[in-house]
């Protein structure tokens, strides 16, 4: 008999029709609704997501512009900057510096 008693109750609350419209209404908010519980959890998510990338993004920012004005402002970073991260010959080449020669045309040649 205590059986029957929580099928009758289960069976009733079924049938209620406040019970069904309250249970579809929670499915319908909780999955199906423009602004759903499941959507307001994604768009938290790639929000979080996205001011962590905003965060890097700034820190790198910050990091170019010191590293811009220090070789702005120091000739010896700027050839150290060239020749790490600018580094066009291979190891067994030979590389060869051309120069301007004097501008006083007295001064070109060594041997007179």
């Amino acid at each position: 008999m205590g059986t029957r008693f929580k099928d009758n109750r289960i069976l009733a609350l079924i049938r209620n029709r406040y019970f069904l419209v309250t249970l579809v209404f929670i499915v319908w908010i909780l999955f199906f609704d423009n602004n759903s519980l499941t959507g307001w959890f994604r768009a938290l998510g790639e929000y979080s997501g996205n001011k962590s990338q905003q965060r890097y993004y700034k820190e790198k920012i910050r990091q170019t512009e010191r590293n811009l004005g220090e070789l702005q402002s120091n000739k010896d970073s700027l050839e150290k900057f060239a020749r790490e991260k600018y580094y066009f010959h291979k190891e067994d080449e030979d590389v060869f510096l051309v120069t301007p020669g004097p501008s006083d045309p007295a001064d070109r040649f060594p041997y007179k």
